[in-house]
């Protein structure tokens, strides 16, 4: 790999404010230890308990009913 690009990615990272992308990148590089959900920005486990909440109330689309619209609506045309 090219030592520019490598630096580039090393000072895009340095300046970067974005906590997501910083975790992703983390993870990505293998320096997660533990469990990732503790690692994950407080906004995102918020809408992830939310997410369960609600198909565990009974909400939402059975992923059997969603893929088979999405099949229909795109591969049969």
């Amino acid at each position: 790999m090219d030592i520019a690009l490598k630096y580039r990615i090393v000072e895009r990272i340095i300046q970067s404010n974005d906590d997501t992308l910083l975790y992703e990148i983390k993870s990505l590089v293998g320096l997660s230890e533990g469990d990732f959900w503790t690692e994950l920005p407080t906004e995102v486990q918020q809408a992830v308990n939310k997410a369960k909440a609600e198909l565990d109330g009974g909400e939402g689309i059975p992923h059997a009913q969603v893929m088979a619209e999405m099949k229909s609506r795109y591969l049969n045309r």
